[in-house]
């Protein structure tokens, strides 16, 4: 047949067939680009999860030598934040792979950019993560270095206006502090003491008053009587710090203080270790709380939530000295994350069609939670972690191992970054089950296709055979002829 006219009953089904073929043509590649996309994202993050993974096992076993592991967990951390956010830069075919439906801009800032800042193309200074974490830690501490409590000595008079006697200690939080949890210690409650000798009473906040505690050396102690106390801080955990008498003791002491010739004087040396004691607290647990907390605020920004005024949140201090939180803004501050952000599921950002009525999402933000928490555990460790220097290198060393490892976490512990993995992998595997089963049905269709088009191989072959003869007769007669003449006609 010349026409799908002469092909009678069959024509239907031809251009049927040929149009199912022509749709799984399309859908294949579509395929092949979506696995090559899918392989290299689970490639990635799989990358992500095991930096993670690697740094929170590192932690782990350098508490067993804390001296010789604070500068290599620091140093490695930074090398390993610096590759996660490589690898989230990774592309295929010319397109961005974590960006969610943003696929032409990188999604991910340089680490030096992100960790120092920079300046814009307006000449506007942007802060970057180590400004941001300056900014909380300064903040939580305040001018005394003590988590913002007021410590009054023997003989002072407190905030409140009580004057304390000669054998008294008195901690009071911060109003601010109390007022609004986000910087500083806040009393847990009232302080217990064992023994006689000290004594102890606290005061609830109330009536505009912050709350406070005084402890009291009313007779003598013996040695190992103590006044135990328990500060919260800002992301809901809390210390408790253990004071115990003793003979003789180091001027540096944060745990012991010494009995002196009265009650006075133990009372003078009880308010000496209690400011070494909260000053080496907030130099440790509360410093690693703040880093900790200004590195998660940092990595939950992106362009999105920037622009609806929510984050990062940055730091500001009024006249008296009072710090607040403000939202930042994309003229003062770096703002990670560049690709699409939204409410939708990421998966979604991203699909293919794989058939008539099936499609397969493998869409990746790199901003979702799981991946932020890793990012900010690896950049609390490269912040937070002190010199094998520092004389308070042990309890730094915990405190920042303690927050980054529950970061951290979020690499393999679900909602984790190997969930993302898996969700990718089964994608992979529904996009190979699509295209298996394309292949078959174009190869059904297209062995139709061929039995309605085209002719039998017998038939077409006896059919060239005949023609062949007819040609040949032809051919002889033509020959024939072209000899004949009168002469031979007569004869």
């Amino acid at each position: 047949a010349q026409t799908y006219g002469g092909l009678g009953t069959g024509r239907s089904t031809a251009l049927s067939a040929q149009a199912s073929l022509s749709a799984l043509t399309g859908y294949a590649a579509g395929i092949t680009a979506a696995q090559t996309r899918t392989n290299l994202a689970v490639t990635s993050l799989t990358q992500v999860a095991t930096l993670g993974t690697s740094t929170k096992t590192g932690l782990e076993n350098g508490l067993q030598s804390t001296t010789l592991d604070t500068t290599a967990s620091k140093s490695l951390a930074q090398n390993n934040l610096e590759s996660a956010l490589d690898a989230l830069n990774q592309s295929a075919g010319g397109s961005y792979l974590f960006g969610g439906s943003d696929t032409s801009t990188q999604p991910v800032l340089d680490a030096d950019t992100i960790l120092n800042g920079t300046t814009d193309s307006s000449g506007n200074a942007l802060a970057g993560l180590k400004t941001l974490v300056s900014e909380q830690v300064d903040a939580d501490l305040g001018t005394a270095g003590n988590g913002r409590l007021t410590q009054t000595s023997p003989g002072g008079t407190t905030p409140s206006g009580t004057m304390l006697s000669a054998t008294q200690v008195g901690v009071t939080e911060d109003a601010s502090a109390r007022a609004t949890p986000s910087f500083g210690f806040a009393l847990a409650g009232a302080p217990t003491t064992t023994g006689s000798g000290l004594t102890a009473t606290y005061a609830a906040a109330g009536s505009g008053k912050p709350a406070s505690f005084t402890i009291n050396v009313a007779t003598q102690p013996t040695v190992g009587d103590n006044v135990t106390f328990t500060l919260n801080l800002p992301d809901g955990t809390s210390t408790t710090l253990t004071l115990t008498a003793a003979a003789t003791v180091d001027a540096t002491s944060t745990t012991s203080f010494a009995i002196g010739s009265s009650a006075s004087a133990t009372a003078t040396n009880l308010s000496a270790t209690l400011n070494n004691a909260l000053k080496a607290s907030a130099g440790s647990t509360l410093t690693a709380s703040a880093t900790a907390r200004a590195a998660t605020n940092f990595f939950s920004a992106s362009s999105a939530t920037v622009a609806a005024g929510t984050a990062p949140l940055r730091v500001t201090t009024d006249a008296n000295g009072e710090p607040s939180y403000t939202p930042g803004k994309a003229t003062d501050t770096v703002i990670w994350y560049q690709g699409e952000d939204g409410n939708t599921d990421p998966r979604s950002t991203q699909s293919v069609q794989v058939s008539a009525t099936s499609t397969v999402q493998m869409g990746v933000r790199a901003n979702e939670s799981s991946i932020a928490n890793v990012l900010a555990g690896l950049a609390t460790v490269a912040l937070g972690m002190p010199s094998s220097s520092d004389a308070n290198a042990s309890a730094i060393y915990n405190a920042v191992s303690s927050r980054a490892q529950t970061l951290l976490s979020s690499a393999d512990t679900s909602p984790s970054v190997q969930d993302t993995v898996t969700e990718l992998s089964l994608a992979s595997s529904r996009l190979s089950d699509a295209a298996t089963t394309n292949t078959a049905t174009q190869n059904t269709l297209q062995n139709t296709l061929d039995g309605i088009e085209q002719a039998p191989t017998e038939e077409v072959a006896t059919k060239l055979l005949d023609l062949q003869n007819r040609l040949q007769a032809s051919y002889q007669i033509t020959a024939s002829l072209s000899k004949l003449s009168l002469v031979n006609y007569i004869s």
